[in-house]
């Protein structure tokens, strides 16, 4: 087996191997971590520990975000390693289970509960149960042999955990006072349908009346109810014939208008005619104003191509023109330009010598720079180191600062007589409590000393930073400084660069200026626009275009066309005037037509008014037949609901005999199952099955009490539990006695010696140890015994000893803890712990 441990309480690091481990005392002082060691195996196994459960961050060594534990253990052939992993924080936690031999395989399930599951199928004992056999702590080996008979049974079903059974009376005991509570609740119910069933003979009398009284109700509405319909109807036709009339009067109106419609027409008609007629008359000198405008309508459209042809060859000449001056302009604009560049150079030649000057005089101060460059990066190398070295005191310092705090609280809890060790709370030897002090205190001064030649050490950094700095800020200054100078110098390189390019084109640029101030001077600004220029002017004085003969002829055809109008309607009244005639035929025929549909319309309006007033007569009964329905309906669902209500009340009567039958049947199930359950409280009291349990153990225990005590005692010694014990009145009263036999004569436990005493506790205890694990299904191979010699004078110690070498055989590995140095030299193997300013330490010693 093996145990590994990171920032886990007390510990950094650390790791034990187990293996050849088969009898070794794990020695420390107190608070060096020793039962940390076992809270890792069981921290590892079920996340539970002896000491810290409910927070489980302080399980974190102090400073740090996780701790880790990881076990590799054997069962059987098989080998496991278990990882647990807790962060700082509510549910941070991890864990990792796996079989390493005789195969790799990985057993972690989806979550903690799965994974912790299939830990403890492996493991096959739970926490409770691997503490209560495996450990012996302090002062607890005696506490079940010292008890009064009912603590002994108290103590012996607390190492069995009966308590379960206790938990399971008292829900036995609940679920009856449930079930009373249904019962009481069910006798009431029952009562309760019963009253109800007794009235079914009055509610079949009531729904017998109802009925009958319904149905001579609904014969009434229906009669009441045709006599309305008729009437209905005669009101339904009594508003189609209004409708009719209504219609009728529409139609008459609209054919009156319609009538008057087609007489305006035929006087329109004849009135049109009229004009057609007049117009034909006047036939031949319409023709002749009719020719002679298409003569001037020809002369016309040869004018305007004229015209457009003039007015095309003049805008191509005003874009030309436009063009001409643009080039002139364009030309003029640059004798301009170059006159201002030819100038411009001229004036910035005239600086050259004095940028010249300026340049040399930059270059001298300039050479200095690359060694004061070097001397700024030494000044901040030394002002880093003093940086550095001034960080790695402050760090140190609060560590001391911490540490002392820590030493100062540790001091003052062990200051007085009797103080209990801060790691493990029990008591400390008065030698020891010296000890620690004195050690505590000398580690405190150590610490002191050194935290006050930090702060000196401090103060003059500090002192040397800042003069470097001021230096620094001095040479910084000075290469600022140089930079502005090292960029004017630049700029000045530039200008006589640029001045030097500008004189190399300024004769090209004066001979350009020449050449076009000689074109302006000649007119030559666009010499192919100005000859199409010329071309334009020959071709408007060969076209001949006369803009008056124009205008004079546009206004001859303007007066024309006021005629031409009389020749398109001449043309349309040819045509017009044979439809119109056709159309006055047609509209006195209709007209006839209409007026007699008129006749006959007026002959059913009166008959439609008669009949009309016969209806109103028969109407005035209908208010009266209305009023009776409505009564007869009323009554009708009045008797309907006296009769619904009477068959739901035998409806319910049928519902209610079910639910009777349900009822007596659901109170049986309860008083049965009630019974049953007061089975069960019985048995789980404790007289029942707590008792059998202690009953069926006791000879376990004493069987195996005796084979330990077989070993420790060569046979001399023997234990008897007695459960039952005969009282004076001749009664049996249930006790647990503890029965010693030395060599055959039984005495009681306070008659025997110290040595002798201890070796039965012992034997006691370790087989009450025993039985519970080999109960729980796992063979116990592993004993602690925690500070279980603390307690003892010398003898003791020797005695407990002897008693580990005799029935050491029985484990695969016995620890023993203790704080004593003295103690060391008992065991073949030791595990020496102890504290350091890195956390405690382990170390096997053989």
């Amino acid at each position: 087996m093996r145990l590994e441990l990171k920032n886990f309480l007390s510990y950094r690091e650390g790791e034990l191997d187990f293996t050849g481990l088969h009898m070794a005392a794990l020695v420390g002082p107190n608070g060096a971590g020793k039962s940390s060691l076992l809270d890792a195996i069981t921290w590892a196994l079920w996340g539970r520990t002896s000491r810290l459960d409910r927070d489980q961050d302080h399980l974190v060594h102090r400073g740090e975000k996780e701790a880790r534990v990881s076990l590799t253990f054997r069962l059987g052939e098989a080998v496991y390693r278990v990882t647990r992993v807790r962060r700082r924080g509510k549910g941070n936690v991890m864990l990792d289970f796996q079989m390493l031999a005789p195969r790799h395989r990985v057993l972690s399930g989806s979550g903690i509960r799965e994974t912790q599951e299939e830990i403890n199928k492996a493991l096959q004992i739970d926490f409770d149960t691997f503490v209560n056999s495996a450990f012996i702590r302090q002062g607890r080996a005696d506490e079940f042999t010292t008890k009064t008979a009912a603590e002994r049974k108290e103590v012996l079903a607390d190492i069995l955990r009966l308590d379960q059974w206790a938990e399971l009376e008292e829900r036995a005991k609940a679920k009856i006072r449930q079930i009373d509570l249904e019962l009481e609740g069910l006798k009431w119910r029952i009562q309760e349908h019963e009253r109800e069933l007794q009235r079914r003979p009055e509610y079949e009398a009531a729904f017998r009346k109802a009925s009958t009284e319904h149905l001579a109700r609904q014969e009434e509405r229906e009669a009441a109810e045709r006599e309305w319909e008729a009437l209905r109807r005669d009101e339904e036709r009594a508003r189609m014939v209004r409708e009719r009339l209504l219609e009728l009067e529409g139609q008459r109106a609209q054919m009156e208008r319609h009538l008057a419609r087609l007489t305006e027409q035929i006087a329109q008609l004849q009135e049109s005619l009229g004009r057609w007629r007049e117009l034909t008359a006047r036939r031949e000198a319409i023709a002749a104003a009719w020719e002679e405008l298409q003569r001037a309508r020809e002369a016309l459209a040869r004018m305007e191509e004229a015209s457009h042809e003039a007015s095309a060859l003049r805008e191509r000449r005003a874009e030309l023109e436009k063009r001409i001056a643009v080039a002139r302009e364009r030309l003029e604009g640059e004798r301009q330009r170059l006159q201002a560049e030819v100038e411009a150079i001229a004036a910035r030649a005239a600086r050259q010598s004095e940028l010249e000057a300026e340049a040399a005089r930059l270059q001298e101060p300039l050479r200095g720079r690359a060694a004061l460059e070097e001397e700024i990066r030494a000044l901040k190398e030394q002002w880093q180191a003093l940086q550095t070295e001034r960080g790695e005191l402050q760090n140190e310092n609060r560590r001391l600062y911490q540490e002392m705090k820590d030493l100062e609280a540790r001091i003052q809890a062990i200051s007085r007589i009797g103080a209990e060790c801060p790691t493990c709370r029990r008591p400390l030897p008065e030698m020891e409590r010296t000890r620690l002090q004195q050690e505590w205190e000398r580690e405190g001064r150590h610490r002191g000393d050194r935290y006050r030649e930090n702060q000196a050490r401090l103060k003059n950094l500090e002192q040397a930073q800042s003069e470097l700095e001021a230096k620094l800020e001095d040479r910084q200054r000075a290469l600022e400084t140089l930079s502005r100078l090292e960029l004017r110098l630049e700029q000045i390189r530039q200008e006589l660069a640029e001045i030097q390019g500008q004189l190399d084109r300024l004769e090209e640029r004066r001979r350009e200026l020449q050449e076009i101030e000689q074109r302006l001077q000649e007119d030559r600004v666009d010499p192919e626009a100005q000859a199409a220029l010329q071309e334009i002017d020959s071709a408007l004085k060969a076209l001949g275009y006369d803009i008056e003969a124009h205008h004079a002829l546009l206004r001859r055809v303007r007066e024309l066309e006021e005629t031409a109008q009389d020749w398109r309607r001449l043309q349309e009244a040819e045509q017009r005037i044979p439809q119109e005639e056709e159309a006055l035929r047609g509209l006195e025929e209709l007209r006839r037509v209409e007026i007699e549909r008129q006749d006959r319309l007026q002959e059913e309006q009166r008959r439609l008014e008669l009949e009309e007033k016969d209806l109103e007569e028969r109407l005035k009964a209908l208010p009266e037949a209305q009023r009776r329905v409505e009564v007869a309906r009323r009554a009708e669902r009045e008797a309907r609901d006296r009769m619904i209500a009477a068959k739901q009340w035998l409806e319910n009567c049928d519902r209610l005999e079910e639910e009777l039958e349900s009822l007596r049947n659901e109170k049986i199930r309860l008083e049965e199952e009630k019974g049953l359950y007061r089975d069960l409280q019985v048995a789980f009291s404790r007289n029942g099955i707590p008792a059998m349990i202690i009953e069926a153990i006791l000879p376990e225990i004493e069987e195996e009490a005796n084979r330990i005590l077989q070993r420790l005692t060569d046979g001399r010694l023997t234990v008897r539990f007695r459960s039952q014990r005969e009282t004076k009145s001749g009664t049996v009263q249930e006790t647990l006695d503890i029965l010693i036999s030395d060599e055959g004569e039984e005495r009681p436990y306070e008659n025997f010696s110290g040595g002798e005493k201890f070796r039965v506790d012992f034997a006691i205890r370790l087989a009450l140890s025993r039985v519970l694990a080999r109960r729980s299904g796992t063979p116990l191979r592993l004993l602690v015994i925690d500070e279980g010699f603390g307690s003892q004078d010398q003898a003791g110690r020797e005695r407990l000893i002897e008693a580990l070498n005799a029935v050491k055989d029985e484990f695969s590995t016995v620890l023993i803890i203790s704080h004593l140095e003295e103690f060391q030299d008992a065991f073949p193997v030791r595990i020496e712990v102890r504290k350091t300013a890195n956390g405690s330490q382990l170390q096997v010693v053989m």
